[in-house]
């Protein structure tokens, strides 16, 4: 099981990094996003937890929100790049917690590759590239689509001119793909990026790794 919970703090991450770094001017919207979860000794009722799995992605001009329900993990992701604040709640069978981000706080650096292979994802062409996150031993592959640009607010992956449709991680022998298959264009309520934290422990995600046998 520590395993299953080092693996959800990895997704956590990239949907941390992600919210805090596309919330963009202009869209206001959907993406919904399919995930698979595979690895190398992933028992099969471990496989079954994460069926279904879903993340779905509301744009609003400056504001962005996300919200993935895996298996024993439920994430909700708050940016605002008005206020310049970013914020994560986590649901770890039933443990609760609450990573803030603020202007100036110190996070992962990423590296960034650019790959010359493109595909198309949801309608949209999307360019290759690959990620380095500090801390993190494999890369993340990222196929970006040009055509949703983000605001630049907080980005940590830098170089990548564009939003993600589609990107995959690795972490202790297991693997995570997301990959959009609806973008909508709609309106989205502000009350969306005002979700009930009550009971959520503050927390950073260093001192949950810590917690949960990671680095």
């Amino acid at each position: 099981m520590t395993r299953l919970l080092r693996f959800s703090l990895l997704s956590a991450l990239l949907i941390h990094l992600s919210v805090s770094s596309f919330a963009q001017k202009g869209f206001e919207g959907t993406i919904v996003y399919s995930i698979d979860v595979n690895g190398e000794g992933l028992p099969p009722e471990a496989k079954q937890m994460f069926a279904g799995s879903e993340m779905i992605m509301s744009l609003k001009g400056t504001l962005a929100r996300t919200d993935l329900n895996m298996g024993v993990q439920k994430t909700i992701g708050i940016s605002d790049a008005k206020a310049k604040t970013s914020y994560t709640l986590m649901d770890i069978m039933g443990q609760k917690f609450k990573i803030v981000t603020k202007t100036g706080d110190k996070q992962p650096t990423v590296t960034v590759k650019e790959l010359t292979e493109t595909k198309e994802i949801a309608g949209y062409t999307c360019k290759k590239a690959e990620l380095t996150i500090e801390g993190q031993t494999d890369p993340v592959v990222v196929y970006y689509t040009d055509q949703i640009l983000n605001n630049g607010y907080n980005s940590q992956i830098k170089g990548i001119k564009g939003y993600p449709l589609e990107f995959e991680a690795a972490q202790s022998g297991m693997k995570i793909s997301y990959a959009a298959k609806s973008v909508t264009k709609e309106a989205v309520d502000d009350s969306k990026f005002t979700p009930d934290n009550t009971g959520y422990t503050e927390t950073t995600r260093e001192d949950m790794m810590k917690n949960f046998g990671g680095k």
